[in-house]
């Protein structure tokens, strides 16, 4: 039963008060201190999580370095059972956990029954792939003016304490996309999970505990990051930060962590540019998918359209015909509701309200929706928008979609590269040879050829440029990442 399995990580009060997990047992902070998880979809407190102190990250580290170096020697086929059990221990508990993300962020059924299901399958992927990492031996001789007698034996090995840093709006999945890989090679992991979205991160982490990853080698920490970011960032157990978050928050976090491996996941801000010959049922389709999926809080969600004017009077009759059939924004409890439920919470609301408005100050035409009800902000298309304006200057992460109008595919091409965020850009054409040829002149990390931004399938290369990330992630780049090269040089006598 799900109450036997979770019963250590809270109080079972009313409403609950969630522990934090040291790495050997759940327990509150020790200043006492908790914050609220409010529901975005009715204001309701659903449960409370610690505000640790300096003190409980200093313990919780040192635990995580003393455990690190015999994980590390447990042989990688252990590792990888003990990932696969808790794979099977997501699917197992499934129903509770949808039910959870779902109270807990706001995300409809289907939404969430899609992410517990694929954050089982990304770890069984993870821990299938891991078991393919080789490494690899160099001769010097290969090498002009070098005989041979150095041979250089090279392998992979964890980096040490992993800092993960997960977002609320994935909270499982991008909890266990950066856990999973950095167990797998070798690294303890201490788990920062957002505050919202932390109740649900914090059962993830029990479910690896149950597993079998023993103890000090996995624990999470839970607060807000005004409090605790500087102690958690600068300090020195910590040997890399992986992290899924803002582009702002990004770069606050690597000017703190100092000279330190990032695998960093920021902002998107991502465009759709249609070609005149693109298919524009297609079109439609992909850019309301794209731009209200989970009410327009992700990463790889479409944030802005580039057409010309004729090119986009037979587009957005579409997209308003698309938006009927496909999105209906409600209660995500509701089987009636698709695509937009609340955004995360009435703060998130009234800062998406306001872009609105001021982009219809400035001249921009609001042609659906534009209103909001606590934190249920209506899906809303804008034209007439300018790169200047904060909508799409600035990712609103919200289920708004804006049209910029340009004159030619040289406007399109300039307004993306000029951009600070670089994550991924669709382009919609019936010549994908033209696609191609547009699209690798995009100074972003993924061109999506007539599909919307996703992350995955999860073993593709996923990435970020300018201020939408560093390094690359995808099952075997994550493993890659998560780990270091070392070399060891054999020097036979000549």
């Amino acid at each position: 039963m799900p109450a036997d399995f979770f019963e250590p990580i809270s109080d079972h009060k009313t409403p609950p008060s969630y522990f934090f997990f040291d790495g050997d047992s759940w327990r509150a902070a020790e200043g006492g201190k908790t914050t609220p998880v409010i529901s975005p979809i009715d204001g309701q407190t659903i449960g409370n999580v610690q505000m640790v102190t300096s003190s409980d990250i200093d313990a919780v580290m040192a635990r995580a370095v003393q455990s690190q170096r015999a994980w590390e020697a447990t042989p990688l086929n252990k590792r990888a059972s003990i990932i696969h059990l808790a794979a099977d221990w997501i699917r197992h508990y499934e129903d509770y956990l949808v039910a959870l993300l779902m109270r807990e962020i706001g995300k409809t059924a289907d939404e969430a029954k899609g992410e517990i299901v694929r954050t089982a399958d990304l770890i069984d992927y993870y821990a299938k792939e891991a078991q393919s990492i080789r490494g690899e031996t160099v001769d010097s001789d290969n090498f002009p003016g070098y005989e041979k007698g150095k041979t250089a034996l090279i392998d992979r090995v964890a980096h040490g304490v992993v800092l993960a840093i997960a977002p609320f709006n994935y909270p499982v999945n991008l909890s266990a996309s950066k856990l999973a890989p950095a167990l797998l090679m070798g690294n303890s992991v201490v788990l920062k999970p957002s505050t919202q979205g932390g109740i649900s991160a914090l059962h993830l982490v029990r479910i690896f505990e149950k597993a079998g990853v023993p103890k000090g080698v996995i624990s999470a920490v839970t607060g807000t990051g005004d409090v605790i970011g500087d102690a958690l960032m600068k300090h020195p157990a910590v040997s890399m930060v992986a992290f899924t978050g803002s582009s702002d928050t990004g770069r606050a976090i690597g000017g703190l962590s100092g000279m330190k491996p990032l695998l960093f996941e920021c902002g998107g801000n991502n465009p759709a540019v249609i070609m005149p010959d693109a298919d524009m049922n297609l079109a439609a389709r992909e850019i309301v998918k794209g731009g209200f999926a989970y009410a327009g809080q992700r990463c790889t969600g479409i944030k802005y359209v580039l057409a010309t004017p004729a090119v986009r009077e037979q587009l957005l009759p579409a997209v308003l015909e698309e938006m009927k059939k496909s999105v209906n924004a409600g209660d995500p409890r509701s089987p009636e509701t698709k695509m937009v439920g609340p955004v995360i919470s009435a703060r998130a609301a009234d800062r998406i309200e306001k872009v609105i408005q001021d982009a219809v100050k400035q001249g921009a035409t609001l042609v659906a929706g534009g209103g909001r009800t606590d934190a249920l902000v209506e899906p809303t298309v804008l034209t007439g928008v300018t790169p200047s304006m904060e909508v799409i200057a600035k990712e609103t992460f919200g289920p708004v979609v804006s049209f910029v109008e340009i004159q030619s595919m040289d406007d399109a091409m300039s307004i993306i590269n000029a951009s600070s965020y670089g994550l991924q850009a669709s382009v919609f054409t019936r010549d994908e040879g033209a696609g191609l040829v547009f699209g690798k002149q995009l100074n972003v990390g993924t061109i999506q050829i007539n599909g919307s931004p996703q992350r995955g399938p999860d073993h593709f290369p996923f990435m970020g440029i300018k201020g939408s990330g560093v390094g690359v992630q995808g099952v075997r780049y994550s493993l890659e990442a998560m780990s270091r090269l070392r070399s060891v040089v054999l020097n036979k006598p000549s």
